[in-house]
């Protein structure tokens, strides 16, 4: 039998309780090494969705092995968007940007992970008009909200150029297209800078009409001016091609191609008046076609001209009390072009009618658009209008949707809705196909003008076939 002391018991106590520690510490170690924290897994972007100004970013959810629940950061531009734990997030953008996002991902023991991207928002869809009240109004055709409005004037055409719509009031002014605000201006004039009209735009250049009649040309970048010609009472839009402005008036009898460069004159056209003891006057805008150039008098009077040298191609006669008012615009191997009462579809090449189409009612007081293989066209019925779809191949009458007034508001047509205005102030979308309203909106003034629609900073913009730019 062994009997130890009391020093020596404690001695072996002490020994016993290291041992003891060292066992628990050498088991606690292995249980911290069998939780180790795993980092979460990759994150993917499944999907970015815009729907006018709001953008939805769906990404796939980050996998853990130890079943933590993920935390997600959204930043756009570093500018954090939302917290959450849905690998969704949805906010609003501006239009026509380009755009950095990151997202992180983390668990609630410090693990991350993150992905980068970049993308764009979406296009602006705008839908520009004048009214009455003397005001240019944007719409964003996403909310149909209105954008802006700004003055401009009554009787000008609206031209558009990279990010900006050009308006003639108090200066050639270049406006944003977003905003509306003035970004460019040019005063050309030396004598009156109160209203430029007629402004059109090719890669380089501006050029407009004063109220004076003289047309000017401006750099597009600086704004100088390059050139200048004066003419007499010249109201009508100009056509442009890559060589020539070609600039006719609806007070005038002259079609005059006027070099681009230099201002001075390739090439003049006058009307005769047939001995009819008319005073002739050129009542259409010109419609380029390939190497031609087409146009309506007012003693009905219709004619292809080579746009080069102005030689006479062909020329239809439809009766001196037949003016020809509606601008022309084309459909396959057919310029169509109305009078007051007919629309016709004539052989670019020949001049040989394919079809007419006679209003029982109305008048033709806008000009027609060609979307899909059908023709829109606004009729006018002494206090009443209305919006004729026909089939371009042969003239026959699809549907008509009744408008509340006259109209001379020339239609255009976008993703297969039909915009057209009215004298009643009212603003219509339309399905081109059945001719249902989709839409109607009040503006502050009658609506003598046709729209005009810009996608993006001007990638795409739908004009009338009034527009000298419809080519």
């Amino acid at each position: 039998m062994f009997v130890f002391s009391n020093e020596k018991f404690n001695i072996l106590m002490k020994y016993f309780t290291l041992i003891l520690l060292i066992l628990c510490f050498s088991c606690s170690s292995d249980d911290d090494n069998s939780h180790i924290n795993s980092k979460p897994g990759s994150i993917q972007i499944e999907e970015i969705l815009l729907d006018g100004k709001k953008v939805t970013i769906d990404w796939s959810d980050a996998k853990d092995e130890d079943d933590d629940q993920i935390f997600y950061k959204l930043y756009i531009n570093s500018i954090l968007i939302s917290e959450t734990t849905e690998s969704i997030g949805a906010t609003t953008l501006e239009y026509n940007k380009d755009y950095t996002g990151r997202i992180i991902g983390s668990d609630k023991n410090g693990g991350t992970t993150e992905v980068s991207f970049n993308f764009s928002s979406a296009n602006s869809k705008i839908l520009l008009f004048a009214d009455g009240s003397g005001a240019l109004n944007a719409i964003d055709l996403f909310s149909l909200q209105p954008m802006w409005s700004t003055r401009t004037s009554n009787i000008e055409s609206h031209s558009i150029s990279d990010n900006m719509v050009y308006s003639g009031v108090n200066g050639i002014n270049g406006l944003d297209i977003l905003t509306g605000e003035n970004i460019w201006s040019s005063t050309p004039s030396r004598n009156f800078n109160d209203e430029y009209r007629n402004i059109i735009i090719d890669d380089l250049n501006v050029y407009a009409f004063d109220a004076d009649s003289n047309l000017f040309c401006v750099n597009k970048i600086t704004g100088g001016k390059l050139w200048e010609r004066s003419f007499l009472g010249y109201y009508a839009p100009l056509s442009i091609d890559s060589e020539n402005v070609f600039a006719c008036s609806r007070n005038n009898d002259h079609l005059y191609a006027i070099n681009k460069k230099t201002g001075l004159t390739n090439w003049s056209f006058r009307l005769s008046n047939n001995n009819t003891g008319a005073a002739t006057k050129i009542n259409t805008n010109p419609l380029i076609v390939n190497n031609d150039i087409y146009f309506g008098d007012n003693i009905g009077r219709f004619y292809s001209l080579n746009k080069n040298t102005g030689s006479i191609n062909w020329t239809i006669n439809a009766g001196k009390y037949n003016p020809f008012y509606p601008s022309p615009t084309q459909f396959n191997q057919s310029v169509i072009v109305g009078t007051y009462r007919t629309l016709y579809a004539y052989n670019l090449n020949t001049g040989s009618t394919v079809w007419e189409y006679n209003s029982p009612t109305g008048v033709l007081e806008t000009s027609p658009f060609v979307y899909n293989d059908k023709v829109y066209i606004g009729i006018s019925n002494n206090g009443s209008g209305e919006l004729l779809c026909l089939n371009a191949k042969n003239g026959s009458v699809i549907w008509s949707q009744v408008l509340e007034n006259n109209t001379t508001s020339s239609p255009i047509v976008f993703e297969n809705t039909v915009y057209i205005g009215d004298w009643n102030k009212n603003l219509y979308a339309i399905n081109a196909e059945t001719g249902v309203m989709d839409w109607k909106i009040k503006s502050e003034g009658v609506i003598f003008k046709s729209p005009t629609i810009v996608i993006g900073e001007g990638e795409t913009v739908i004009y009338p076939s009034v527009s000298g730019l419809k080519n």
